[in-house]
């Protein structure tokens, strides 16, 4: 019997569900709401303007992955970006100025037009904090020891509990960011990344310069405005902040499901809108609580299914809004 979409989203999020609180650490909270922003916005320019080297290894629920990261700055001011995944099928990411090209061993290669890569690292932390002032509040919560080096904790904290908070270790000297971990509605860690290796350059690496003279994969548009969608239902709520930045229909791989999928991002957390024909066994709504949230809810003839960085309470508000 074919696999039907609430079992395959299922399955597709289980290696994601349970995160442990590897890395954690404790520290006396002194709270600054003044001092936030400055680290922020300190983070931001170390990420956009230093030439670095890091290792950094990804956590969530028991799976542990380590990745190579380097970035540099041309004389024009051009950003050179490389994240390699060491393990497994070999991912990489390289942009070059405001083109991200993706190489996957198993898939096909394609490129994006974005000003930083949208792995481990939330793109909102490489811009100035009044990008996402609106939707959250950053606070300076005292220092600690990350790497062997001084850092100042800060909060990313939601100011209408509709979306996860961070937690970010920033190194005091350079503004790098050393640790961060994603908070759900409980403050338990579901997602974490630590640097293991840092190293600062005064010029950028020459493995990046080379790395512009390859011939990069085929450029794509990711547009917001396709009409071949299957339904004319569509979600009609996000939290604040949230933008529309992919919707496309097409068939889910395991089992030829057709589905409408919509792509949701603040720039810090994603969340995705999946519509699809419902099953005749598929009754009654189902949530799994993680590091990827899922609810999905049957209705009429289809059903509602969003996954993502999101409360299952805020995840359940978008279904009921789906018109």
């Amino acid at each position: 019997m074919a696999m039907k979409l609430g079992v395959w989203l299922i399955s597709l999020t289980l290696a994601l569900l349970s995160a442990s609180p590897a890395f954690a650490q404790q520290e006396p909270e002194k709270i600054s709401h003044s001092d936030g922003v400055r680290w922020y916005n300190f983070m931001s320019d170390a990420l956009n303007g230093r030439n670095f080297e890091a290792s950094l290894v990804y956590v969530v629920g028991e799976r542990i992955e380590p990745y190579h990261w380097l970035h540099a700055v041309e004389p024009d001011g051009e950003q050179l970006e490389l994240i390699v995944q060491m393990n497994g099928s070999g991912f990489r990411a390289l942009r070059i100025g405001d083109r991200v090209s993706h190489f996957h061993p198993a898939a096909r290669d394609y490129s994006l037009r974005a000003s930083s890569i949208n792995h481990l690292i939330p793109p909102a932390f490489s811009q100035s904090f009044e990008q996402i002032q609106s939707y959250y509040r950053v606070v300076a919560v005292g220092g600690a020891r990350v790497l062997d080096r001084k850092a100042q904790h800060i909060r990313l904290i939601s100011k209408h509990d509709n979306r996860f908070g961070f937690s970010v270790w920033v190194d005091r000297d350079s503004g790098m960011p050393l640790k961060m971990m994603m908070m759900n509605e409980e403050g338990v860690p579901i997602e974490q990344v630590q640097v293991t290796s840092l190293a600062l350059r005064q010029d950028p690496s020459p493995l990046l310069e080379e790395l512009k003279r390859l011939s990069m994969p085929p450029l794509i548009q990711l547009s917001t405005r396709s009409h071949q969608m299957q339904t004319d239902m569509q979600p009609t709520w996000q939290p604040e902040g949230f933008r529309l930045v992919d919707k496309k229909h097409h068939q889910l791989a395991v089992d030829n499901t057709p589905v409408d999928h919509y792509l949701f991002t603040d720039g810090l957390t994603e969340y995705s809108v999946y519509i699809a024909p419902r099953g005749l066994e598929q009754t009654t709504a189902m949530s799994v609580v993680g590091s990827q949230n899922l609810y999905t809810e049957p209705r009429n003839d289809v059903i509602i299914t969003v996954v993502g960085q999101i409360p299952i309470q805020t995840a359940k508000r978008i279904v009921a809004e789906v018109q």
